[in-house]
């Protein structure tokens, strides 16, 4: 199967890595696969160095001029379907939906997708609950298949050492939609309860910066030896097999890789009940769910793994295990296979 796989974004979020991710699995299933990317985009780099990648220029993201220009750039390119990464690019590859079924891979947290109904010829949608959502909106059910994001397993975890300051870690943008802000009230609440730990948050915002967050930080009390911001990390893995606890206080939220690559490093997890999420791990099993915008429920969490090492220790490897599920070579064959059903519903000429 020849798989065009699009994504437009510009960034190095979780869009950006499931385009990185799906080239990968879907290449371990046997599929030829070509990648278009933004050029003025940060992920071409990260891409293996024989992969198939094309840069394709589309700076604004209202550009009436993209479909045809993408169409004449791919004129003497060939694919069975197209496998569209976040609506921007689902919009563009309208022009060539003449020669493939157009999927949409459904990451968007705020559910645009439903708009897109008409324009797409099936969904990839990441966990039980978009797919309900896309149901409700009218999606027929044989234009759906479920195939969760991917994660590389990797060796087996190291044990951690015994230390007297454990390490918090969240993994994201520090935008609202992550929650971070939530995470530092509730790191305010355990130090006034005279717990210690060091809390590190790898991510900027949307201009590339941590000023906001330093300053919240300050604002509230907390100092650099209690709240790191380092930027964005080149290694997650390496991060979060230094953690003890991963935290991901999120709003909003599809199907995080940061969250899946914790479980892969068989870290517990503290996260907040984001509907979907429920899919990825047991509340009490490989972690604990907390309510979202609640930061007295998050310390109590957090307070509660900081305290006691077996509990930690036991998610952590329930954790490890959990995470086999979304091994990259199996999520690869599942949507290998999700793509030749979704095609086979629509004739091309």
């Amino acid at each position: 199967m020849r798989v065009l796989n699009i994504m437009m974004a510009r960034g190095r979020g979780g869009l950006e890595n499931a385009a990185l991710d799906t080239h990968e699995a879907l290449s371990l299933a046997g599929c030829e696969v070509t990648t278009v990317l933004n050029a003025s985009g940060e992920m071409q780099a990260r891409f293996p160095q024989m992969a198939e990648v094309i840069s394709f220029q589309s700076p604004f993201a209202w550009d009436p001029t993209a479909g045809f220009r993408l169409k004449w750039q791919l004129k003497d390119h060939s694919f069975d379907v197209i496998l569209a990464h976040g609506n921007r690019a689902a919009r563009i590859a309208q022009s060539l939906r003449a020669r493939a079924p157009l999927i949409l891979d459904c990451h968007t947290t705020n559910y645009s997708a439903r708009k897109m109904i008409d324009q797409i010829d099936g969904a990839i949608v990441l966990t039980e609950h978009y797919r309900g959502v896309m149901l409700k909106a009218g999606m027929a059910e044989n234009k759906l298949k479920l195939v969760p994001n991917a994660v590389r397993i990797g060796a087996e975890p190291q044990p951690l050492p015994h230390r007297e300051k454990l390490i918090i870690g969240g993994l994201g943008r520090l935008v609202p939609n992550k929650g971070f802000d939530v995470l530092l009230e509730s790191l305010v609440l355990l130090k006034a309860e005279g717990l210690s730990f060091e809390c590190v948050i790898h991510g900027v915002d949307e201009h590339g910066n941590i000023e906001s967050f330093l300053a919240l930080r300050d604002k509230l009390g907390l100092d650099e030896t209690e709240v790191r911001f380092p930027g964005w990390t080149s290694d997650a893995q390496s991060f979060l097999l230094s953690l003890d606890i991963f935290c991901m206080p999120s709003r909003r939220e599809v199907l995080s890789i940061a969250l899946l690559e914790a479980l892969s490093a068989g870290r517990p997890i503290i996260c907040t009940r984001v509907p979907g999420l429920e899919d990825v791990f047991r509340d009490g099993v490989e972690g604990i769910f907390v309510d979202i915008d609640h930061p007295k429920g998050l310390a109590e969490a957090l307070k509660r793994l900081l305290l006691d090492r077996s509990q930690r220790e036991a998610m952590g490897r329930a954790a490890r295990e959990r995470s086999r599920r979304f091994d990259i070579a199996a999520i690869g064959l599942e949507l290998r296979n999700a793509l030749q059903e979704l095609s086979s519903h629509k004739k091309v000429a």
